[in-house]
């Protein structure tokens, strides 16, 4: 119950905001800038802040008890969400070309000229429209305008986020959750209220996503934060200790996840997960056929993209987020902050006799969700990273904080 009057201020007075221009960012983060040509280049050195702002997050972090910070997987079922259709035809094309030349071979036997015929376009057909049909699935990301493929059908994606609201009502059936009426889940409604509010445009609420529903799930020791496709994010008050209750802190944690939810993430990746299943599954059997080939190669080259897609939408959501936060009127640079608490709390769970349990699952493989935080085979970007590219960001969104601050 610390923190609980300095928490009951925040929610229930006015926001205040510091006089934090553009000239002031750039002093702040101790860049250098020039032109070349028309395009301004942002040059990093070693500044004292970034040392300073790491001495003061290990000194919180050692203050405080997070050796009991721990991490799940998941809530998932045996059955999986959604079987594409697209995915099912790409394994079921390759297994059936035997077949289809065996056909081919008899027919020239036992049936007329004709049929062979028939036969013969139907099987070029199919070779032909397959390519054509995933070429159909191509897709511009919204906000950040980036070339994606997305897999799913409309009604398949209806379906995910029908297994979605599923999962989520299984964990408001299996969690402790905390009352509307308490003051840390008004914080957290209030924050992702004026998130949603003021850091999205129209047109994002025009397209039938709705308001996220944020469920805050009363443990103190799990470290748990998951948007899904349905709109709603799930977090444990762990979340809170961790942050100290700030509120521009919690900002952060739930721009990223309304950024989640607003680029159809979950969708994108579980499609994407499915079709490196079966080209996994396709270079297994060609391996077994092949001899000589390195199988382990073959089957590790797919799973390394779909990591390094993995941390693609986790970078967008990052820098997407930073800007929802902005235009919020909460501090971008909290975001980078928040980050480097996390890069704290790493280094003291290292030091530390307990250690923290690395989530075994980043992304749900049903796709009805995406964690927050998870470092297992790299699914989510160097912690180190995060706070680089936040921080390469942080003027073109410190303009858009200024903008909504009127600074």
């Amino acid at each position: 119950m610390w923190k609980i009057n300095l928490l009951s201020r925040s929610i229930f007075s006015k926001r205040s905001f510091s006089n934090f221009g553009v000239n002031n960012a750039v002093k702040y983060l101790n860049y250098s800038i020039h032109h070349d040509h028309k395009n301004i280049i942002i040059k990093q050195r070693t500044g004292q802040y970034f040392k300073t702002r790491c001495l003061h997050n290990k000194s919180f972090i050692s203050s405080k008890s997070f050796d009991n910070i721990k991490y799940r997987p998941f809530h998932s079922s045996a059955q999986a969400a959604v079987v594409p259709i697209l995915p099912t035809i790409l394994f079921t094309i390759p297994l059936s070309i035997p077949y289809l030349l065996l056909l081919r071979f008899a027919a020239t036997k036992y049936l007329l000229p004709s049929t062979r015929t028939k036969i013969s376009k139907l099987f070029a057909s199919v070779l032909i429209l397959t390519p054509i049909t995933f070429l159909s699935t191509f897709d511009t990301a919204p906000n950040t305008n980036r070339h994606r493929f997305m897999i799913l059908w409309p009604w398949e994606e209806k379906e995910l986020v029908q297994k979605a609201k599923e999962s989520v009502e299984m964990v408001i059936g299996s969690e402790a959750l905390i009352p509307s009426d308490d003051p840390r889940t008004q914080l957290l409604e209030q924050v992702c209220h004026q998130l949603w509010q003021q850091g999205i445009s129209e047109k994002d609420k025009n397209n039938g996503i709705k308001e996220p529903t944020v469920y805050l799930i009363d443990n103190e020791e799990l470290l748990d934060g998951v948007s899904y496709p349905c709109s709603a994010i799930t977090l444990t008050t762990c979340w809170l200790r961790l942050i100290d209750y700030d509120e521009s802190l919690l900002a952060a944690v739930l721009a990223h996840e309304i950024a989640h939810i607003l680029q159809n993430h979950a969708s994108e990746f579980y499609g994407m997960s499915f079709i490196i299943k079966v080209v996994t599954k396709l270079g297994e059997m060609i391996g077994n056929i092949i001899p000589g080939l390195d199988k382990e190669r073959v089957q590790q080259r797919p799973i390394l993209f779909l990591q390094e897609h993995s941390q693609k939408l986790e970078k967008e959501a990052d820098l997407l987020g930073q800007e929802i936060m902005a235009r919020a009127g909460y501090d971008p640079a909290k975001a980078i902050e928040l980050w480097e608490l996390m890069v704290a709390l790493e280094e003291a769970n290292k030091s530390s006799l307990d250690q923290v349990q690395i989530p075994k699952s980043s992304h749900d493989e049903e796709g009805r969700g995406i964690r927050h935080v998870s470092d297992t085979f790299r699914y989510h970007p160097l912690k180190e990273h995060r706070v680089k590219y936040l921080t390469e960001n942080l003027l073109q969104t410190q303009y858009l904080y200024n903008k909504a601050v009127k600074l």
